[in-house]
Protein backbone atom coordinates (compact mmCIF):
# COMPACT_ATOMS: atom_id res chain seq x y z
CA UNK A 1 0.00 0.00 0.00
CA UNK A 2 2.59 2.72 0.68
CA UNK A 3 4.15 2.09 -2.88
CA UNK A 4 0.69 2.50 -4.45
CA UNK A 5 0.76 5.38 -2.17
CA UNK A 6 4.03 6.74 -3.48
CA UNK A 7 3.10 6.46 -6.81
CA UNK A 8 0.55 8.59 -6.68
CA UNK A 9 2.12 11.08 -4.92
CA UNK A 10 4.86 10.92 -7.65
CA UNK A 11 2.22 11.16 -10.49
CA UNK A 12 0.50 13.72 -8.13
CA UNK A 13 3.69 15.92 -8.61
CA UNK A 14 4.31 15.08 -12.19
CA UNK A 15 0.74 16.54 -12.88
CA UNK A 16 1.16 19.43 -10.56
CA UNK A 17 4.42 20.44 -12.47
CA UNK A 18 2.88 19.73 -15.88
CA UNK A 19 -0.01 22.53 -14.95
CA UNK A 20 2.59 25.14 -13.58
CA UNK A 21 4.56 24.54 -16.90
CA UNK A 22 1.47 24.92 -18.88
CA UNK A 23 0.66 27.97 -17.20
CA UNK A 24 3.93 29.39 -17.00
CA UNK A 25 3.88 28.78 -20.74
CA UNK A 26 0.64 30.32 -21.68
CA UNK A 27 1.84 33.47 -19.23
CA UNK A 28 4.73 33.79 -21.45
CA UNK A 29 2.54 33.63 -24.84
CA UNK A 30 0.03 36.34 -23.44
CA UNK A 31 3.54 38.62 -22.48
CA UNK A 32 4.61 38.06 -25.91
CA UNK A 33 1.21 38.73 -28.05
CA UNK A 34 1.12 42.10 -25.88
CA UNK A 35 4.61 43.04 -26.30
CA UNK A 36 4.20 42.60 -30.74
CA UNK A 37 0.87 44.36 -30.18
CA UNK A 38 2.57 47.56 -28.88
CA UNK A 39 3.96 50.36 -31.37
CA UNK A 40 7.54 50.70 -31.69
CA UNK A 41 8.89 53.32 -28.80
CA UNK A 42 10.22 56.72 -30.12
CA UNK A 43 13.76 55.23 -30.30
CA UNK A 44 13.06 52.35 -32.60
CA UNK A 45 11.05 54.95 -34.69
CA UNK A 46 14.13 57.66 -34.74
CA UNK A 47 16.98 54.55 -35.22
CA UNK A 48 14.71 53.81 -38.14
CA UNK A 49 14.69 57.10 -40.00
CA UNK A 50 18.53 57.30 -39.66
CA UNK A 51 19.37 53.68 -40.73
CA UNK A 52 21.00 53.50 -43.74
CA UNK A 53 18.39 52.67 -46.64
CA UNK A 54 18.72 49.22 -48.15
CA UNK A 55 21.10 49.53 -51.28
CA UNK A 56 19.33 47.54 -54.41
CA UNK A 57 22.06 46.06 -56.46
CA UNK A 58 20.75 45.24 -60.38
CA UNK A 59 23.01 43.10 -62.15
CA UNK A 60 24.69 44.82 -64.93
CA UNK A 61 22.77 45.77 -67.95
CA UNK A 62 22.76 43.65 -71.40
CA UNK A 63 24.12 45.94 -74.00
CA UNK A 64 22.26 45.38 -76.69
CA UNK A 65 23.65 45.23 -79.97
CA UNK A 66 26.75 44.06 -81.86
CA UNK A 67 29.67 43.43 -80.02
CA UNK A 68 33.02 45.53 -79.79
CA UNK A 69 34.36 42.68 -82.03
CA UNK A 70 31.73 42.91 -85.03
CA UNK A 71 31.98 46.69 -84.81
CA UNK A 72 35.47 46.89 -85.54
CA UNK A 73 35.11 44.19 -88.50
CA UNK A 74 32.41 46.03 -90.51
CA UNK A 75 33.98 49.52 -89.78
CA UNK A 76 37.67 48.26 -91.24
CA UNK A 77 35.51 46.37 -94.34
CA UNK A 78 33.79 49.76 -94.94
CA UNK A 79 36.55 51.34 -94.78
CA UNK A 80 39.12 49.60 -97.10
CA UNK A 81 35.43 49.45 -99.20
CA UNK A 82 36.05 53.27 -99.67
CA UNK A 83 39.07 53.06 -102.64
CA UNK A 84 39.83 57.06 -102.57
CA UNK A 85 40.95 57.09 -98.59
CA UNK A 86 44.50 56.71 -97.97
CA UNK A 87 44.25 54.28 -94.49
CA UNK A 88 48.44 53.85 -94.11
CA UNK A 89 48.40 55.99 -90.89
CA UNK A 90 44.66 55.10 -89.78
CA UNK A 91 44.08 53.18 -86.45
CA UNK A 92 40.28 52.54 -85.19
CA UNK A 93 39.25 50.49 -82.40
CA UNK A 94 36.28 49.80 -80.14
CA UNK A 95 35.53 49.65 -76.65
CA UNK A 96 32.23 49.58 -75.18
CA UNK A 97 30.81 50.50 -78.62
CA UNK A 98 32.94 53.84 -78.48
CA UNK A 99 34.62 54.02 -81.63
CA UNK A 100 37.69 55.59 -81.53
CA UNK A 101 40.17 56.76 -84.24
CA UNK A 102 44.03 57.97 -84.37
CA UNK A 103 46.40 58.50 -86.94
CA UNK A 104 47.08 61.26 -89.74
CA UNK A 105 45.29 61.43 -92.37
CA UNK A 106 45.85 63.48 -96.06
CA UNK A 107 43.03 65.87 -96.25
CA UNK A 108 40.10 67.22 -93.83
CA UNK A 109 37.80 65.48 -96.05
CA UNK A 110 39.46 62.59 -95.74
CA UNK A 111 39.49 62.80 -92.14
CA UNK A 112 35.33 63.50 -91.99
CA UNK A 113 34.51 60.77 -94.22
CA UNK A 114 36.41 58.23 -92.22
CA UNK A 115 34.33 59.46 -89.01
CA UNK A 116 30.83 59.02 -90.60
CA UNK A 117 32.16 55.49 -92.19
CA UNK A 118 32.69 54.88 -89.24
CA UNK A 119 29.50 55.99 -87.08
CA UNK A 120 27.11 52.42 -87.25
CA UNK A 121 23.92 51.63 -85.77
CA UNK A 122 25.55 50.65 -82.81
CA UNK A 123 28.11 52.90 -81.98
CA UNK A 124 27.17 55.44 -79.29
CA UNK A 125 30.18 57.52 -79.83
CA UNK A 126 33.14 58.11 -82.41
CA UNK A 127 36.09 60.02 -81.28
CA UNK A 128 37.87 61.43 -83.85
CA UNK A 129 41.47 61.57 -83.59
CA UNK A 130 42.35 62.08 -86.61
CA UNK A 131 44.89 64.76 -87.39
CA UNK A 132 45.69 66.18 -91.16
CA UNK A 133 49.13 65.83 -92.35
CA UNK A 134 51.66 68.74 -92.71
CA UNK A 135 52.42 68.72 -96.78
CA UNK A 136 55.91 68.18 -96.88
CA UNK A 137 56.24 66.02 -93.49
CA UNK A 138 56.55 62.48 -92.91
CA UNK A 139 55.11 60.50 -90.21
CA UNK A 140 56.30 57.07 -88.55
CA UNK A 141 54.14 55.35 -86.14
Amino acid sequence: MVREHGQDLDETLRQERLRAANVQADASDREGDRLAEQPPSLVERAGALFAPAPVATRPPKARRGPSDRVLLAVIMARLEDEKSLDLRDVRATVDDAEVTLDGTVQKKADKRRIEDVADLDGVRNVQNNLRVREPGHWTFL
